[in-house]
């Protein structure tokens, strides 16, 4: 059991690791443009090697790719929260795939809010199950200063595409879909 002198002593350390952004507000300290490094264990996990290098086309200096990273499957995640395509520091989130069992990764889709705006932090944070990507906007404003949100994105490419409005490209879901949709709208209106 610490008592409050070692309390004290791990928040000073603490705030020795974090700087300011032009809020004032404390930021962890990082490398002012991130990559994401992917490594595979070759025996069993006791030593990894390099087999990707994940680097977003459109990276920029002090971006922050590979601040928050989420990997399922063969699909990754890596936010870039100082990413300022939406204003400065509206952030994004970039997704990779590959195709040949993880030898090479190839950029897919970059993320952005839709109410993209200066200071969101968009990209803070990411998660992925499958066909659902959560990215976090920690500073997003919508619900008061600073309060937060995390925006939920699905895999176009699945069966919400039989939600489209281009009638000639859709075929008919199967019922497991039709039955997962209804439970995903049942819970919307709930």
């Amino acid at each position: 059991q610490a008592d409050s002198g070692s309390g004290v002593r791990r928040l000073r350390r603490l705030r020795g690791y974090l700087r300011r952004d032009r809020r004032g507000r404390g930021l962890p300290q990082g490398s002012p443009q991130g990559r994401g490094l992917l490594y595979r264990p070759s025996d069993d996990g006791a030593t990894y090697s390099q087999v990707a290098k994940l680097v977003p086309a459109d990276a920029a200096n002090i971006d922050k790719v590979g601040w928050s990273v989420a990997i399922d499957g063969g699909t990754i995640v890596v936010g870039a929260y100082l990413d300022d395509d939406g204003g400065g520091a509206s952030g994004s989130a970039y997704v990779f795939r590959t195709s040949d069992g993880g030898v090479t990764y190839g950029q897919v889709a970059k993320l952005t809010a839709s109410d993209a705006a200066v200071d969101d932090y968009f990209g803070y944070s990411v998660a992925i199950d499958g066909a659902t990507i959560v990215v976090g906007a920690i500073w997003d404003d919508d619900a008061g200063s600073n309060s937060g949100s995390a925006y939920v994105f699905e895999d176009e490419s699945g069966w919400w595409d039989y939600f489209s409005s281009d009638a000639a490209t859709r075929a008919l879901p199967s019922a497991a879909i039709l039955l997962a949709a209804a439970a995903v709208l049942a819970a919307i209106l709930a």
